[in-house]
């Protein structure tokens, strides 16, 4: 069962479901959903292919440090992000992501927790928040194809220079 948690293919076809999500949102997405899938991009996928190849894994108390650095980051960026979006599906995300951060400080402090538990509390939200990903994007093109544009944060909730800067729209979309 490890095995298949911890498996090669499982982080080849996460990662060609995040590039993929991350494209789309950068491309057709609004400012929450570039937000997500630049806190995606920078924290798991760019630092974490530095780390791969500068350092070697650190553990501490069986507690990988660099994932749990990673995860306690980019929850809250998506916490920040849920709290001023306007939309539902980064509560979701930012939830999931609480429990990420939550299985991180359950193996420090209880080390009764098996590798499998643990491992299956930190990698599984990761694909589900993937998916709320890729069904906020769905919903959100439908929404703009259906009723138009309509604002991307909570209105006075976001400091204007990163929501101007999140939701400005690429050329030809």
């Amino acid at each position: 069962m490890l095995e298949l948690l911890a498996s090669e293919y499982r982080l080849v076809a996460q990662n060609i479901l995040a590039f993929s999500l991350i494209t789309v949102a950068f491309i057709w997405g609004g400012g929450p959903e570039r937000a997500v899938a630049a806190t995606w991009l920078i924290v798991f996928e760019i630092i974490g292919r530095i780390r791969r190849l500068l350092v070697e894994d650190l553990q501490l108390a069986d507690v990988d440090f660099y994932l749990a650095t990673a995860d306690l980051v980019a929850g809250a960026c998506w916490i920040t992000i849920a709290l001023y979006a306007n939309r539902n599906y980064t509560l979701w995300i930012a939830g999931l992501q609480i429990l990420a951060m939550l299985a991180h400080f359950a193996r420090g402090i209880a080390e009764s927790i098996s590798p499998i538990g643990y491992l299956t509390m930190v990698v599984a939200p990761g694909w589900f928040q993937l998916f709320f990903l890729g069904g906020g994007l769905i919903f959100h093109l439908r929404r703009v194809r259906r009723f138009g544009s309509y604002r991307d944060w909570r209105a006075g909730s976001f400091p204007d220079i990163w929501q101007s800067a999140l939701s400005r729209r690429f050329s030809g979309s």
